[in-house]
């Protein structure tokens, strides 16, 4: 039953798919994380990271939009301490895979003009940090983090400008007694290829 069910789900998918508009947006973007909150030993700043990547829209009002990035995130540490503070820097690299619903509020998405708002999840799969001046080893990363995004973009002739905000879903940290979760607010740039 589960098998059927499964194949019923991927044979509606494509059918739906296959008749819809396709669009594909490569784009480069920048990106400013900050944490969650300060625990009473250290203070943080969000600093400038960057991604690259694309996502395949389907749809006209409504839409549907996968997509992966190449992404590096950085943020500072300050350890308060009484023998003098102490900074650290923290960089992760990773894969980020969105997958957005949107909806096309002021035109379609073959277009030349239009207003669309989208959310969705993405799961960001670390592949890379930066602990030379932290103490920290890559194990006391979390390898997987997920994130809830809500945003907003505007699309003129084959130009696209998208702006969102994600809420880490769950901690940066393995063991972390402080819970500290990302908050990321990002901004991308490309083009549109739009598919019949």
């Amino acid at each position: 039953m589960k098998k059927l069910l499964m194949t019923l789900i991927l044979i509606t998918s494509v059918s739906i798919l296959s008749t819809a508009q396709m669009v594909i947006k490569p784009g480069i973007g920048l990106n400013f994380t900050h944490l969650s909150g300060d625990p009473l030993t250290r203070e943080q700043t969000g600093r400038l990271g960057w991604q690259i990547g694309g996502t395949l829209a389907f749809g006209q009002e409504f839409y549907l939009e996968p997509g992966i990035f190449w992404m590096k995130n950085n943020w500072d540490l300050q350890e308060l301490a009484i023998d003098g503070d102490r900074k650290l820097k923290n960089d992760i690299s990773s894969l980020r895979i969105p997958v957005f619903v949107g909806w096309n509020v002021v035109g379609s998405a073959d277009d030349d003009r239009n207003f669309h708002i989208f959310a969705g999840p993405a799961a960001m799969i670390v592949t890379k940090t930066n602990t030379e001046t932290t103490g920290l080893t890559p194990d006391d990363f979390n390898k997987f983090i997920l994130g809830a995004n809500i945003g907003a973009g505007l699309s003129i002739n084959k130009i696209f400008i998208d702006v969102g905000y994600e809420w880490g879903l769950n901690d940066i940290y393995k063991d972390d007694a402080d819970h500290v979760k990302s908050r990321n607010l990002w901004i991308n740039a490309g083009f549109r290829l739009t598919f019949l």
